[in-house]
């Protein structure tokens, strides 16, 4: 369990190791085997267990997943053997599914792309490889990779007990669910504060 590996490091190292995965999991090939929505998610149970700040994790996580899009990126604008080495490692039916999706709707799809697994290692490349323009790539992808890891990691700050419910649905959730949940979350958390014992405002 990632939680397990990561409370056995101090807090400086823990967000040092989540952000140079979450870097590998959105720019690097190797970025579709490896768990990007746990990991934030776990970095937020650690802010929850006060071993890191809750706003440090976000924005710790953000930056991570923006500078692996980044990445991934130019090097589909530049990688002349992309689509042979992704239908090599995905096989042909369903890279052409994420390659089609860019015909017509490249904005919606880069936005997407950022709250599911695999697509959101590829479609930089693709849009890269597409020619799609970096200006409108990062307007497209920066926000959503703020609220997507915002969201993941207050869910992982205040899930308590329930952490490993909320780890096992997250990944079939889209943004706007998480959002809610979130949202949800911390008016949950802050009526409790408020209702807590000298904590009445």
């Amino acid at each position: 369990m990632i939680t397990d590996l990561l409370a056995g490091i101090p807090g400086p190292l823990a967000l040092v190791a989540v952000a140079v995965l979450l870097f590998a999991e959105s720019g690097l090939l190797i970025g579709v085997f490896l768990p990007g929505a746990g990991t934030v998610l776990a970095l937020g149970w650690l802010a929850g267990h006060d071993v890191v700040e809750v706003w440090t994790a976000a924005v710790s996580a953000f930056g991570a997943t923006v500078v692996g899009s980044q990445h991934g990126y130019f090097r589909g604008r530049r990688d002349g053997l992309l689509r042979r080495r992704l239908v090599k490692r995905l096989g042909e039916r369903r890279f052409g599914r994420v390659e089609s999706a860019l015909d017509g709707r490249a904005e919606a799809t880069v936005a997407a792309s950022q709250c599911f697994a695999v697509v959101r290692t590829l479609v930089p490349r693709l849009a890269g490889r597409a020619k799609m323009s970096h200006l409108r790539f990062t307007i497209c992808n920066v926000p959503v990779a703020a609220g997507w890891a915002t969201a993941l990691v207050l869910l992982g700050a205040w899930s308590g007990a329930a952490y490993e419910q909320v780890e096992a649905v997250v990944g079939f959730m889209g943004l706007p669910l998480l959002a809610i949940a979130a949202l949800i979350a911390l008016a949950v958390w802050r009526l409790r504060r408020r209702t807590e014992p000298g904590k009445m405002s």
